[in-house]
């Protein structure tokens, strides 16, 4: 679909967007296909480190293995920054340092919220979704060229807008917060997303590691993990994140397994 940008975003136009998170690009659009896309098409422009994409609505946004991420008009942040790191950084890392460091930022800023992190990069808030994260890097012969990372967060209420099973699964932070508006969640997660992704490690340290400890809404639960088309579903116990991002996951039989990309349901029963 076209792209038109548009002057103003959550009442601020874009001088005072730019003013506000200290950049020279911010893009605004009005209904777009997703935020990642079009931060892609302005990173192969040459746009600079930092630069900002946010809309209003979405018609195609995703989350991890394409699945669709339901983005109504004005209830919801919808926004992506483009990095270039000097070192490759590779999912799941990237979207485990995305997803930390937006949901402590979210922490520090919002009281009340709580959120948590579900490996890699699910949002959550008690048993509901929140919000995604979704990061995609750009590749040369001669390394990793750019990689931009979507953020969506429900903040506003659409409950005239969703299915009942969205109703259920889904939560946004105007439930714990009534008064919070757009810009006060995107400059949290703006902080979020600055704090390692400029340049990062190539391995979670011990301090991340006990931050991320803290954050996390799948370790002890026990789950079901389709870890490819071709083996079964296993059950199990979600055990923590390894240093380079993975899930560390124990199988009912069997010994405890990194996991770099799957597809985890919480089993009913919660915790183990």
């Amino acid at each position: 679909m076209s792209r038109r940008q548009v002057r103003t975003w959550a009442g601020l136009s874009l001088a005072d967007l730019r003013r506000r998170w200290g950049r020279e690009t911010v893009a605004a659009y009005g209904k777009i296909d997703s935020t990642n896309a079009a931060a892609k098409d302005l990173a192969e422009a040459g746009a600079e480190v930092g630069s900002i994409v946010v809309c209003r609505e979405q018609t195609a946004g995703r989350g991890r293995h394409d699945r669709h991420w339901h983005s109504p008009p004005d209830t919801g942040l919808y926004v992506s920054m483009i990095f270039r790191p000097d070192a490759p950084v590779l999912p799941p890392l990237a979207s485990v340092l995305a997803g930390l460091g937006v949901i402590s930022a979210l922490d520090r800023r919002l009281h009340g919220v709580d959120p948590g992190l579900k490996w890699p990069n699910d949002l959550m808030v008690g048993d509901r979704k929140m919000g995604g994260v979704l990061a995609e890097a750009s590749w040369s012969a001669a390394g990793p060229r750019f990689f931009v990372v979507g953020v969506g967060v429900n903040v506003k209420s659409m409950s005239g807008t969703m299915s009942p099973w969205l109703k259920k699964e889904a939560t946004w932070i105007e439930e714990r917060r009534p008064d919070t508006d757009l810009p006060e969640v995107a400059d949290a997660v703006i902080e979020g997303l600055e704090r390692w992704l400029y340049d990062p490690p190539s391995t979670l340290d011990s301090g991340v590691l006990d931050l991320l400890d803290e954050y996390d809404w799948l370790k002890n639960r026990r789950v079901r993990a389709t870890l490819s088309d071709q083996e079964p579903a296993l059950s199990g116990v979600a055990a923590g994140v390894a240093p380079d991002g993975a899930l560390l996951f124990r199988p009912d039989r069997g010994a405890l397994r990194r996991v770099t990309t799957a597809s985890i349901e919480v089993e009913t029963g919660g915790r183990s």
